[in-house]
């Protein structure tokens, strides 16, 4: 059965019109089968607005069945609302993505840091000689470019270990304003007179030796002083090879009255006078102090060698005399063994002021100890020494093992001895750093030598040589027969004595004369004897 989806009346067979509405056929929207009505006590409500066209009441009519309510759907989300939940998660995305970008630059950063953290080290403990020169420039350009390239990338770094950037650096080739006159005592009457020609001979000891170097005294003026250093070829605690060194330092007569600093670096690269210092003896001033009070306060000036020159730091304390009266102390003086009065002193000191070390290698405090000669004309020191696992283990010293000076008439020692006893012993005759090769500061006894077998013509004299105990037996004797025959090549060769005269031999340290505990008695140990027959 059809119907007419306009009025909803029965529609004839075989009719395009409507034969009650008169509307048109329109067979493919119209259901097969007539809706059931509503109940009539419940009938259902839908807004006009949610009706199709298709289904909506007639205008007029004897009976309307309505069609079927349409099924309730949920309205759509307002359009608005969406567009701000899109914008949401879209800003919620790139805020984390920058997130992840920035960590990302921040880690990269760090370890763009720690290898350029890495490399400046590696070029601060090299060579300045290694790095490059620009064409034209001298030695002292390359190395403050070197200082300041190293300087200007810690700072960007915020690499701060240390105060080396607040400490100036200075060196050999910065103008110095010169001393001024002062008085100073006479030194006839000194124990140990500080004049031209006076050698001071320090050790110091490592971990493959005792090395020497020697103190000259070339001039005495009425502004100051100057001393020359020599230290020969050796090899530090960490057997890397150093080569010979040679450097001059002047100490003004002004800061030999007053000063209250004392110094024992020196080094080629450093200025040659450093004002407010002394050098090998304390000033007139603290030696006073100690002999009224018993103590005095002392800085003790030294320094890190860097591109360019060095940084010097200081370290302050009190020293105390340890014993009320002198104690004799051991010294070999014009190639004899004397004993020397001095006062014992000892003291805590500390960093002050800017140090250039780097804040690990800066103890809290060194424990200090110091022997010096009681003698207010020439109060040299005789032993400096620190105690901190920072200088050598702990070990760290400078003693003075000999002092030589010029007598008015000196006598033939060599000579005198082989008379008295037939055997003589000199610490005068002087060799490389475990080597067998004569130094030319041996020249005064090689002489001795050569006069006391030219007096004594008759003589045949036996030289032998005699070593301390640092570098095992057998090191040791070879080493003493090697010097033992270089002497004789040498008063053979040079000074023309017969070979016939002289014999050599080594005892290594299976003879020793003091204890090899301490600087002062390997010192002795370390020695020449000659015999006649």
């Amino acid at each position: 059965m059809l119907y007419c989806t306009k009025c909803g009346q029965k529609r004839e067979p075989g009719n395009r019109f409507c034969t009650h509405c008169g509307a048109s056929d329109e067979e493919s929207t119209q259901p097969q089968e007539p809706p059931p009505p509503p109940p009539p006590s419940q009938p259902a409500w839908q807004p006009l607005s949610s009706v199709p066209p298709s289904q909506a009441p007639p205008a007029s009519g004897p009976a309307w069945n309505p069609a079927p309510p349409a099924p309730l759907q949920s309205a759509p989300p307002p359009k608005k609302s969406g567009c701000l939940s899109a914008v949401l998660i879209g800003l919620g995305a790139v805020a984390l993505i920058a997130i992840i970008a920035v960590a990302g630059l921040v880690y990269v950063g760090y370890r763009v840091k720690k290898k350029i953290s890495g490399a400046v080290d590696q070029m601060a403990h090299s060579s300045a000689a290694s790095v490059a020169k620009k064409p034209g420039a001298s030695d002292g350009d390359t190395s403050q470019d070197l200082d300041g390239v190293l300087g200007g990338l810690k700072s960007l770094l915020g690499k701060t270990d240390s105060n080396a950037d607040l400490v100036k650096t200075i060196s050999n080739t910065d103008p110095v304003d010169p001393c001024t006159a002062e008085s100073f005592p006479a030194q006839d009457a000194a124990r140990i007179p500080l004049k031209e020609g006076t050698v001071i001979t320090t050790a110091w000891g490592i971990k493959n030796g005792d090395v020497e170097s020697r103190i000259t005294i070339k001039e005495v003026n009425p502004t100051s002083f100057v001393q020359q250093t020599s230290t020969g070829a050796y090899k530090n605690d960490f057997d890397v090879p150093q080569t010979a060194k040679v450097s001059t330092d002047t100490v003004c007569n002004t800061d030999l009255a007053k000063a209250d600093t004392y110094a024992t670096v020196t080094y080629a690269g450093m200025p040659h006078l450093i004002h407010g210092l002394t050098r090998v003896r304390l000033s007139a001033k603290s030696f006073s102090e100690l002999k009224k009070s018993g103590q005095t306060k002392l800085q003790y000036f030294d320094s890190i060698i860097v591109p360019g020159g060095i940084k010097p730091y200081l370290e302050a304390g009190t020293f105390s005399r340890v014993e009320p009266q002198d104690v004799p102390y051991p010294m070999i003086v014009n190639d004899q063994k004397v004993n020397l009065p001095a006062i014992h002193l000892k003291g805590t000191i500390a960093s002050v002021g800017n140090d250039p070390r780097k804040k690990q290698n800066i103890p809290e405090h060194v424990d200090a100890e110091a022997y010096v000669i009681d003698d207010p004309l020439d109060p040299l020191v005789l032993l400096w020494r620190l105690k901190t696992p920072v200088y050598h283990n702990g070990n760290f010293r400078i003693e003075v093992v000999k002092l030589d000076f010029k007598t008015a008439q000196p006598a033939n020692l060599i000579e005198k001895q082989l008379v008295e006893n037939k055997r003589a012993v000199t610490y005068g005759i002087y060799f490389d750093f475990n080597k067998d090769t004569i130094k030319p500061e041996s020249e005064p006894v090689l002489k001795q030598i050569v006069q006391a077998m030219n007096d004594n013509p008759t003589w045949k004299l036996t030289v032998e040589g005699h070593t301390d105990n640092i570098g095992g037996d057998s090191y040791n004797l070879d080493l003493s027969k090697r010097r033992a025959a270089a002497v004789k090549q040498e008063l053979v060769s040079k000074y023309h004595i017969a070979p016939e005269r002289l014999a050599n031999d080594g005892f290594g340290a299976s003879r020793p004369a003091d204890t090899n505990e301490t600087l002062e008695g390997r010192a002795r140990n370390r020695r020449v004897e000659l015999t006649r027959e």
